[in-house]
C-alpha cells in the first residue's frame, strides 16, 4: 500500500470510528430525554461538534499532504505552506476538544435535576446517568483532540522537521489549559480571536494575573500532556506488533 492509499485508509478508519462514537453519545442524549421528559444538555452536542473541528483540520491536512507533489524526503513550498496554515488553524481550535470536560460543572451543580424524573427512576439514578453521559461526550471529544494532535504533529514533522513539530505540540499543551479557562470562565471562543481581538487580549491579561486561572490552566495542561503521552506510547506499541 502506497503513502496516498495508507493516508486515505487511516483517516477514513479514524473518521468512521469517531462518527460511530458520536452516534453512541447521541443515543445516550436521546435516551436521557426520553427517560426524564426534559431535553437537557443540548450544549453537549454542539461542544462535541466543536471538538471535532481540530480533528477535521488535521485529517484534511494529512490527506492533502499525501497528495502533494513534493517528495517526502524533500518537502517543498506547498507542503510547508500547508503545514503552517493547518498548524495555526489547528492550534486555534484545539482547546475545544478537551473543553467538554468542564461541562461536568452542570452535573456537580445538578443544574438539570430541578424537575423530578419518572417515579421508577429517581434522582440518584439520574445523577449517575448524567455522569456517564457527560463522561462519554467528554472522552470522545478529548480523544478526537488527541488524535488530531498526533496527526498534525506528523504533518508538521514532514514539512518542517521533528524539532518544529515537537515545539508545536508543546505550545499547544501549554496554551490549551489557558484556552479552556478562557472558554469556561471568560466565555470566549475560538472565533473571538478574529471577531473581537481586543476583548481577547483584555481577558488574557486579566486571567494572567489571577492565580486560580494559572492553577486551572496548569492542571488541565498536565492532564492533556499525560493523555497525549499515553496515546503516543500505545501507538508505538501497536506499530511494533
Amino acid at each position: 500500500m502506497n503513502d496516498k492509499s495508507r493516508a486515505r485508509t487511516e483517516v477514513f478508519t479514524l473518521s468512521a470510528f469517531l462518527v460511530l462514537a458520536s452516534l453512541g453519545c447521541l443515543s445516550l442524549f436521546t435516551a436521557r430525554w426520553a427517560i426524564s421528559g426534559s431535553i437537557s444538555y443540548r450544549f453537549l452536542i454542539w461542544n462535541l461538534v466543536l471538538a471535532f473541528v481540530p480533528y477535521m483540520v488535521a485529517a484534511f491536512a494529512t490527506v492533502a499532504l499525501r497528495f502533494s507533489s513534493d517528495s517526502p524526503a524533500n518537502p517543498g513550498h506547498s507542503s510547508k505552506a500547508l503545514a503552517v496554515v493547518a498548524g495555526i488553524l489547528w492550534l486555534l481550535f484545539y482547546p475545544n476538544a478537551p473543553y467538554i470536560f468542564t461541562d461536568f460543572i452542570h452535573v456537580i451543580n445538578r443544574s438539570y435535576l430541578r424537575a423530578p424524573p419518572a417515579d421508577w427512576l429517581g434522582l440518584n439514578a439520574l445523577v449517575w446517568y448524567d455522569i456517564i453521559m457527560n463522561a462519554a461526550f467528554a472522552f470522545f471529544g478529548h480523544f478526537a483532540g488527541l488524535v488530531s494532535m498526533w496527526l498534525i504533529a506528523r504533518v508538521v514533522r514532514h514539512a518542517w522537521g521533528r524539532v518544529v513539530s515537537r515545539g508545536l505540540i508543546l505550545v499547544a499543551i501549554l496554551l490549551s489549559g489557558f484556552g479552556i479557562y478562557l472558554g469556561r470562565f471568560s466565555r470566549l471562543n475560538s472565533w473571538n480571536v478574529l471577531s473581537s481581538p481586543g476583548l481577547v487580549v483584555d481577558e488574557i491579561l486579566e486571567a494572567a494575573r489571577d492565580p486560580k486561572a494559572l492553577l486551572f490552566s496548569c492542571v488541565f495542561s498536565l492532564f492533556i500532556a499525560l493523555s497525549y503521552g499515553a496515546l503516543v506510547v500505545f501507538k508505538k506499541i501497536g506499530s511494533d506488533e
